[in-house]
């Protein structure tokens, strides 16, 4: 099951969810703070930095991509890609110092190493902790690791991934209204943290679990620097938290169901290109429609048939039968909008919020481009930001953690 919620600058993202909880067995694991940055969001993104952190070892790795940062990650992570010369390099754009840098499959390759050494003597295997608002980077990692034939030896080490926001969501609903880990730092931990780098956030994120594992009475009292930070205490931490845990198989069928939903809404580029392209307020209007069809399971190809065959009528009869999902006027705004693009006569209608110029900028754009029907060569992926929460009033603990991923 697909569906999506999540706005951010005019950009509408899938948010893939199991259909079905998925119950993480019980046993002996190692918990290991996790995180990473990438050049963007989309799975064909490279890995540009990758930490890990235990009580008793840190992994901390940057990686040179092949391409840019675009300007959103470069200012999430603070760093860019620079050229000296004839080299390509990675610099902190803080202290403006170049950072020694691996390629991703090394980096990859030493990350797997580091994390088959932490195992140590939890015969499960390794659970990854990590907090996001949107459960983003496990797919990226995930996508990685299959680029390099990495995956399989990945698997045999770690067993699942543990999205600590999830778990502040029920904990802490009564503390604070927000979960980020900068509010649970300085609330839980009594530290002020910089978050634009992995190794921290792979800190914080174990940090903060083990802490909220321990109850939030006990919690309380709990000493600031990190309550529970040692390897006996991870180990008490999993059973509180394995109702938290997603298996790593269910990452990759949820992956995998991301991938279908993207390449349909790559088929409808030739609906929705022109209409994306043309502000804000229309990709407001136009990714939720789009969306809405890809998740129903339409592609271009349905909808060409449909309008072949009854026109107008072909299509609402359609719509109607898949689309269920959708409310009244978004079902009326997704006619309008195929409609308009089958028959190039008919302009699309105005909405209240929509100006005069906006709705000719519609028109042109729709009548001159008619892209072909053509996929992107690259799949995005979800948003690495985190978001603010509001309180919950009922603190029943979600089933599993979120994926998503940003389309453009």
């Amino acid at each position: 099951m697909v569906s999506s919620t999540v706005t951010e600058n005019g950009s509408t993202t899938p948010e893939v969810k199991s259909s079905s909880a998925v119950e993480f067995p019980p046993g002996d694991y190692r918990l290991v703070g996790w995180d990473m940055d990438a050049t963007g969001r989309k799975l064909i993104d490279e890995i540009c930095q990758i930490a890990g952190y235990t009580p008793s070892s840190t992994y901390a790795q940057y990686v040179m991509p092949f391409k840019n940062l675009n300007p959103p990650a470069r200012k999430r992570h603070n760093m860019k890609v620079v050229t000296i010369g004839k080299y390509r390099m990675l610099k902190d754009s803080k202290t403006n110092k170049i950072l020694k840098t691996k390629s991703e499959i090394s980096a990859l390759t030493d990350f797997l190493t580091w994390l088959e050494s932490v195992k140590g003597d939890a015969t499960d295997g390794v659970i990854l902790v990590y907090h996001e608002a949107r459960k983003v980077i496990p797919a990226m990692l995930l996508e990685s690791l299959k680029r390099y034939g990495l995956l399989d030896r990945f698997k045999q080490t770690v067993k699942g991934f543990a999205n600590g926001f999830n778990i502040a969501e029920v904990k802490c609903a009564n503390i604070v209204r927000t979960f980020s880990l900068r509010t649970l730092s300085r609330v839980m931990l009594d530290k002020e943290e910089e978050l634009d780098n992995a190794v921290d956030r792979a800190r914080l994120a174990l940090q903060i679990v083990q802490h909220l594992s321990v109850g939030e009475e006990n919690g309380k009292n709990a000493e600031g620097s990190g309550s529970g930070d040692s390897d006996a205490a991870t180990k008490g931490t999993v059973e509180l938290i394995r109702e938290f845990v997603q298996p790593t198989y269910a990452e990759e069928k949820e992956l995998a169901e991301l991938k279908l939903v993207l390449e349909r809404q790559n088929s409808l580029k030739p609906i929705f290109g022109a209409l994306l392209r043309v502000s804000r307020r229309e990709r407001q209007h136009a990714s939720p429609l789009r969306r809405l069809l890809a998740e129903a399971g339409v592609e271009y190809a349905v909808l060409q048939e449909a309008w072949s065959t009854g026109q107008k009528e072909g299509l609402e009869k359609l719509i109607k039968e898949k689309v269920t999902a959708a409310e009244t006027n978004q079902l009326e705004d997704l006619l309008d909008v195929l409609e308009c693009h089958f028959d190039p006569l008919k302009k699309p209608k105005a909405r209240p919020e929509q100006d005069k110029e906006s709705i000719k900028k519609v028109v042109a754009k729709t009548e001159v481009v008619k892209e072909n029907n053509k996929n992107d060569s690259g799949t995005e992926s979800p948003d690495t930001t985190t978001s603010h929460s509001p309180l919950k009033e009922n603190t029943e603990p979600s089933q599993n953690a979120k994926v998503t991923a940003e389309i453009k």
